[in-house]
């Protein structure tokens, strides 16, 4: 491609400038370059210099090709095309406004935010007159190797003919008003990724980081990727990096994706699910960030020990998970990264109290600004009954009120009284939409008596026992506050047109019978109601089988593609002994052979077929066709095809764990004798 072709691309991005009479006065006048001829030009005129001396435009020193173009932080939208665009922070130099960010980061690390100045990067509330959009006729340079126009205000979606660029390496557009799904970039080098702070949405391909399998959305830049950051979006599903990775190598046992990356941040986003244990898999990375998203789950194991494929531990420096919907507590072992430097958790819906041994690591001080805070507990987390701004010190006490104050790092202003019954209900009313339910008779008035209210039962003591709340088209989502109800037994909206997600603070309360089919809640079942005793028969075995606790998550309701009438699994208690001993010794030896080679595929070939995930990790969920009778394997170890085995040996014969919350489900054991499935019988 001849220089003058070259120009010609170029000069699309400043195509406003063409033909203006004051073009020349647009352009700053330290720019070289990036002027359209003037009509009135003539050869004695002074030349246009070479594209190689334009401004923010790099070449190959070899060949003279052109290989980057550097117009990040308004230098675009203000040196060419003459706009002022707003101030806004950017990854190099100091923020525009000092108050709103604590610390200075170099482009590898991120700077936290304070809770109370959160929006959006990059935003105008005065837009300039023009903004710009990304020409397609820059996916023309295939030598470009480097795409630096952040903090622009560009608009629109990002062309194909850019993402197929096939030497990209470094591609950054953050901080700009952009729109679209998530982009597929066809180069194998590319080292950063950056679309944050714009306005992107829709989910990541399942299968971008070949896990478990690679498919036709797998990034052909697993092996160089150093920099992913899509935060500050409206990016939504889950983090697509479960099961054994699609790049797996066998023989030297060694995933051979991601290797490289050290930052990784999804941020501010929409994401749910839990935190999957393959972030374990990571041998390089530094820098984790997944708060501000919808995130469910206890904390994995796998974030401080790595596993079986990654580093042990990992390196990481900053791990934030702030602000998401995290149960259980807060892991000890967390002290174990040698790393560490930063450590958000607050603003979750964890319990208990900081282990100490974080305490003592001194961490978060940049952000506290307070080296005295740092050597402390709150420098962590606010402990339960106190409040703070950020969720960390400096820390309020509240006044112990029996629980509602009870989780740790809690973003409030000022304490805030537990809510009695009647006004759980009146809050209720008011998330699904109570003025708008089919039948005027529940239509409950404000400040009315508990249990006078049509659909609610209480007890001789006049506590709440009982919500029936069937087929009246409840819509919106379900507070948390439910879970504070301390003697609801039966908890029935079934056949409703709620959304959201299910609040794991319902294992707060002693429900017994839990019926939410027939509505359209998003997510996944939170762990801790999963191990909870008692819900809908959860951890109580058929009469006369040896199954001592049965756990399941099916057991509350159907995970996403999946149905039954019951809208969940169901227990059969007509099961004796007699019964299993008959079906297995009248199997017929072909059969019994059918049964062995469909358990060796189940094990070595289709094993995610078999498993949920909760929590990052595999819970066997192979339930019998007729008999529903299953024992469920829970485990906080990382599995893959080729390493059930060596994951059974992960813990000891009296070690096997409900799930990774050590505080909350460690009387969940069970021998390896125990783990069985019994399947097939009919």
């Amino acid at each position: 491609m001849d220089e003058s072709e070259v120009k010609r691309i170029l000069l699309t991005l400043v195509e406003p400038n063409r033909g203006d009479a004051v073009s020349s006065s647009r352009i700053s006048d330290t720019i070289i370059g990036w002027r359209f001829p003037s009509p009135a030009t003539t050869n004695d005129d002074e030349p246009d210099p070479p594209v190689c001396e334009w401004s923010g435009v790099e070449c190959d020193p070899t060949d003279g090709t052109v290989i980057g173009l550097n117009l990040e932080n308004r230098r675009w939208i203000e040196s060419l095309l003459g706009y002022t665009a707003p101030s806004v922070e950017s990854n190099e130099g100091e923020p525009s406004n000092p108050g709103s960010l604590r610390v200075k980061r170099n482009y590898l690390y991120k700077k936290r935010l304070l809770e109370h100045n959160r929006e959006r990067y990059g935003k105008s509330s005065q837009p300039s007159p023009f903004s710009p959009f990304l020409p397609s006729s820059l996916g023309k340079l295939l030598s470009l190797r480097i795409i630096k126009l952040s903090s622009n205000q560009i608009q629109g979606p990002i062309p194909k003919s850019i993402t197929k660029l096939p030497n990209l390496e470094i591609f950054d557009v953050s901080s700009n008003d952009m729109t679209g799904s998530f982009p597929y970039f066809y180069s194998e080098n590319l080292r950063v990724l950056d679309i944050s702070k714009n306005r992107f949405h829709g989910s990541l391909p399942s299968d971008m980081f070949a896990h478990p399998s690679v498919g036709p959305g797998t990034a052909p830049f697993l092996s160089s990727l150093v920099k992913f950051d899509v935060s500050h979006n409206g990016l939504n599903g889950t983090i697509p990096l479960n099961g054994r990775s699609g790049t797996y190598d066998s023989e030297l046992k060694q995933d051979l994706s991601l290797q490289n990356l050290k930052f990784f941040d999804i941020g501010y986003n929409l994401f749910s699910g839990t935190i999957c244990n393959n972030f374990g898999n990571l041998a390089n990375l530094n820098a984790l960030f997944l708060e501000h998203n919808r995130l469910i789950g206890t904390i994995p194991k796998a974030l401080y020990r790595g596993s079986g494929l990654g580093a042990n531990p990992l390196p990481l420096v900053q791990l934030y998970l702030q602000q998401n919907d995290l149960s259980g507590t807060l892991p000890s072992g967390l002290a174990t990264l040698p790393k560490l430097k930063e450590l958000f958790v607050d603003g979750n819906k964890l319990t208990g109290s900081i282990p100490e041994v974080l305490c003592t690591k001194e961490l978060n001080n940049v952000f506290l600004n307070d080296d005295e805070a740092a050597q402390g507990c709150d420098g962590v987390s606010c402990p339960a009954n106190t409040i703070s701004t950020e969720g960390v010190a400096p820390c309020s006490p509240c006044p112990d009120d029996g629980g509602f104050n009870r989780y740790i790092g809690r973003h409030e202003t000022e304490c805030k009284s537990a809510l009695d019954e009647v006004e759980i209900l009146d809050l209720f009313f008011v998330r699904t939409r109570g003025e708008e339910w089919l039948d005027e008779a529940y239509r409950w008035e404000k400040g009315s008596s508990a249990c006078e209210r049509k659909g609610i039962e209480c007890n001789e003591l006049g506590n709440i026992v009982n919500i029936t709340l069937t087929s009246l088209g409840l819509r919106g989502s379900l507070p948390t506050e439910l879970g504070a109800l301390s003697a609801l037994q039966v908890f029935n909206v079934s056949n409703n047109e709620l959304t959201g997600f299910l609040p794991s603070d319902f294992r707060f309360s002693p429900i017994t019978k839990f019926d939410i089919k027939g509505n359209r809640l998003s997510g996944e079942v939170p762990i801790l109601l999963c191990i909870k005793d008692g819900i809908n028969n959860n951890g109580i075995g058929p009469p006369g089988v040896n199954f001592e606790l049965l756990y399941s998550c099916d057991n509350i309701v159907c995970p996403r593609g999946s149905y039954s009438n019951l809208g969940r699994a169901s227990i059969e208690h007509n099961v004796t002994v007699a019964d299993v001993k008959h079906k297995i010794t009248t199997v017929v030896p072909a059969l019994a052979l059918l049964c062995a080679l469909l358990f060796f595929i189940a094990k070595r070939i289709t094993r995610k077929a078999s498993f949920l995930r909760i929590d990052g990790n595999h819970v066997s969920s192979k339930i019998s066709s007729t008999r529903n009778i299953a024992l469920h394997q829970f485990s906080s170890a990382s599995f893959g095809d080729d390493d059930y085995d060596e994951a059974v040996e992960y813990h000891s014969d009296d070690d096997w764990t409900a799930a990774a919350s050590e505080g909350d489900v460690s009387r969940f054991t069970r021998k390896k004798s125990e783990m069985v499935v019994l399947r097939g019988l009919s």
